[in-house]
């Protein structure tokens, strides 16, 4: 399976880092390109962007302050996570907010850290010096599940939004 490059521009407000290209989406060449993913509609629907884009719209993502990055950078056994690389992937792009998409990429990056398994939501700990939020997942198999005590995903994608929009949070 191929690796996506990465889209983003130096100074993005926000890196929504996925943990690795789906099948579907390597073979379409564009991120979260799988049917039945909701990343684009909770993009929109959450207000970080002012219209529903598609897959094929991917460029136009750090127009908007918006760059995808993967956690996993290969896709040779026996660890896929690149930590090293994602950060210093990161450390370029310098995005105020790094959003998680999904626990597992999240989770491979706090135990890095030394930081315990991420709940949802907005982390105490910074990675690349950036604020951390961890989203549930867009994938479509994630549709029926418990979102953190949330009956749906897309009022963490909005408290995200709202945290991205709030310029007044210093970095730290």
């Amino acid at each position: 399976m191929d690796v996506l490059d990465d889209i983003w521009t130096p100074g993005i407000e926000l890196a929504i880092c996925g943990t690795a290209v789906g099948p579907c989406a390597a073979e379409r060449g564009h991120h979260y390109a799988q049917r039945g993913n909701a990343f684009w509609r909770l993009l929109n629907d959450s207000g970080l962007t002012p219209t529903l884009l598609t897959p094929g719209d991917e460029v136009r993502l750090p127009d908007l302050g918006i760059g995808l990055i993967d956690v996993v950078r290969r896709f040779d056994p026996p660890d896929p996570f690149d930590v090293d690389t994602f950060a210093t992937a990161l450390d370029r792009a310098a995005p105020r907010w790094i959003a998680f998409n999904g626990r597992v990429g999240a989770d491979a990056v706090a135990r890095t850290l030394g930081e315990p398994r991420p709940a949802l939501g907005r982390q105490r700990w910074t990675f690349a010096g950036a604020r951390v939020f961890v989203l549930p997942s867009s994938s479509g198999a994630n549709q029926r599940k418990d979102h953190g005590g949330r009956s749906d995903r897309l009022s963490w994608w909005a408290e995200l939004a709202a945290l991205v929009a709030d310029r007044a949070v210093v970095r730290s």
